[in-house]
């Protein structure tokens, strides 16, 4: 990871985790709130996966390749969830889970071998794990849901902010 990523991670992160304390601040938040949040969240994720690995010349060919696609796919779901807010529970659920699957693999795969690749490694296993759980349980509550997914977008972002903090601690000015 070079200085520029771990700017990015740290800028991610730092916007999950606000995203996350928003999510808590309004439970009693309707459909349309949440499916804002989590949109953002998603599109913002999958800009800056894509981007990270578009600018990134000293990461492997695969991993640049594999980090720019769940990137983009990301972004798209975060487009979708953004485009059909009105939509039911259960469709908002589906693709948050799924941008959150894909991007938590993309984390797996592109930190394997890398500096900081442990905490990169276990901050893509968090996501994976929200995702399958959130994919398991579709018919959650909006309540049970937002605490849920909150409660992940401020690991996910504490996660980022530690990631970028080591990465920036790792390539000095």
């Amino acid at each position: 990871m070079n200085r520029g990523s771990g700017w990015i991670s740290l800028a991610a992160g730092v916007a999950a985790l606000i995203l996350g304390i928003v999510a808590f601040a309004w439970p009693a938040a309707t459909l349309q709130v949440v499916g804002v949040l989590f949109g953002l969240n998603l599109l913002i994720l999958g800009v800056v996966r894509a981007g990270q690995f578009l600018f990134v010349p000293d990461a492997p060919v695969t991993a640049r390749i594999l980090g720019v696609v769940f990137g983009v796919l990301v972004g798209l779901l975060g487009i979708l969830c953004l485009r059909n807010v009105a939509g039911s529970l259960k469709l908002l659920l589906v693709v948050v889970a799924l941008g959150w699957l894909l991007d938590g693999l993309a984390e797996i795969f592109t930190s394997v071998g890398s500096t900081g690749g442990g905490w990169r490694i276990a901050l893509g296993l968090v996501a994976v794990l929200a995702s399958i759980a959130v994919l398991v349980w579709p018919g959650l509550g909006l309540a049970t849901f937002i605490l849920f997914g909150a409660t992940t977008l401020c690991f996910v972002g504490l996660g980022g902010i530690i990631v970028g903090i080591a990465g920036l601690r790792s390539h000095p000015a």
